[in-house]
């Protein structure tokens, strides 16, 4: 069996200039640094993430929680693909 967390890597992928883009339209800028790998959410793809979602029945206190587990996505992505 599966648990709840298998395939959560499908829901990602990279754009053309190499930042994470989620399926919910979730943009995060990747920034690499001397040992370090900065994540920023893009503000246009913020509002996109936010009408996604509330379009779902998302209420809206949750929309934080939400990005704060994409964020954590985002950085388990990049340190699984560490090559890229």
């Amino acid at each position: 069996m599966t648990n709840k967390n298998f395939g959560w890597h499908k829901a990602w992928r990279r754009d053309e200039q190499g930042h994470l883009v989620h399926t919910s339209g979730l943009r995060f800028l990747v920034t690499h640094g001397a040992g370090f790998v900065d994540l920023e959410t893009d503000d246009a793809s913020m509002a996109i993430f936010q009408a996604r979602e509330t379009s779902r029945g998302v209420p809206v206190h949750q929309l934080v929680e939400r990005v704060q587990r994409l964020t954590k996505e985002a950085q388990m992505f990049i340190a699984k693909n560490k090559s890229s």
